[in-house]
């Protein structure tokens, strides 16, 4: 059996082994949040979150700890894990840990700093680095605006009054679908020479034909099945939220012809429209999924019972011991 402090140290490593920039670039990251926190004043430094030394994620955090030392043995795990969710699993009893993929408390408050991330993803597809890092600083400070008004720690009181530890995985396992679903593009590449090729291929995922048949699948929102998909790139499904609209422009000139992604509000996909970029959403709560899955069979293969509720849509890739 494992601790919370474990199942997070365990988790945080599956983020950066995933982390589609590389580890040459998680690890520059977390030298520099060293580097930083030197630079500080002795009034400075005890808000600093030193979380950022071995964890590049801020919106995956332990929100709430029950305990040091007592093993986890069963957790829920959902998509969405609020109020609701906490206080279901108090009513089912003996649950240790509750499991957020979408970001409460402190992961949800510095959502925003994580979507530098963004940077160095759109550089590797071709859009010169300094262009993804001018948009992005703008769209960054805009989203931290739009964060301040929200009562991010209310989830977290409940967590507490229950006790029950609490933990979100945001940019964790969204890194682990991205890193996924690029690899099955990747492999596959020859056969992708449609946009309708595409769609096939994010259809031999089991959670992507769940979430047909429940009307939430993957679906074309630019082009259709007949045109050419060219260079493939899966750029919108980790970051913490959506970049900027101004990006699809340099996707564009950069020879992109296809953009996967997780979800798209109407003012992006006109903008990737306009600059006659082919795009794919292959579904947000079961892309969360799919990411969510992958992190939980680690924990399941580890002796932790899984719960699945909010959304998840639970696929184990493991046969599970008898």
């Amino acid at each position: 059996m494992m601790t919370l402090q474990q199942l997070y140290a365990l988790a945080v490593q599956l983020g950066i082994q995933a982390d589609p920039r590389g580890l040459a670039s998680v690890k520059r990251q977390l030298k520099q949040a060293r580097i930083d926190y030197n630079k500080l004043s002795a009034q400075e430094k005890p808000y600093f979150d030193q979380e950022y030394f071995t964890n590049p994620y801020s919106d995956s955090r332990i929100l709430y700890s029950s305990s040091d030392t007592k093993p986890i043995k069963r957790a829920i795990a959902g998509i969405d894990c609020s109020e609701s969710e906490l206080l279901l699993a108090d009513r089912l009893g003996k649950v240790d840990l509750a499991i957020t993929h979408h970001p409460e408390g402190i992961a949800l408050a510095d959502l925003h700093s994580v979507m530098d991330v963004q940077v160095e993803m759109l550089s590797r597809v071709g859009v010169p680095i300094h262009i993804a890092e001018s948009l992005l600083a703008q769209r960054i400070a805009e989203v931290n605006r739009g964060l301040q008004p929200i009562n991010d720690h209310k989830t977290v009181d409940v967590a507490r009054l229950l006790n029950i530890s609490y933990m979100a995985t945001h940019t964790i396992t969204d890194n682990m679908v991205t890193t996924f679903i690029d690899e099955l593009v990747k492999k596959n590449q020859k056969k992708l020479y449609y946009v309708g090729d595409v769609m096939d291929l994010l259809m031999t995922i089991p959670e992507y034909q769940i979430a047909k048949k429940l009307k939430s699948g993957p679906s074309i929102f630019i082009g259709h099945g007949k045109r050419r998909a060219g260079r493939i790139a899966v750029t919108e499904m980790t970051g913490g939220t959506n970049g900027a609209k101004e990006m699809f422009e340099r996707l564009s000139n950069a020879g992109i012809g296809t953009v996967i992604g997780m979800h798209m509000r109407e003012e992006y996909r006109k903008e990737a429209e306009k600059h006659h970029i082919n795009v794919v959403i292959a579904g947000h709560v079961s892309s969360d999924s799919v990411g969510m899955n992958l992190m939980l069979d680690q924990f399941e293969q580890r002796g932790v019972e899984i719960i699945p509720l909010g959304g998840l849509i639970r696929v184990k890739r493991f046969k599970a011991k008898r």
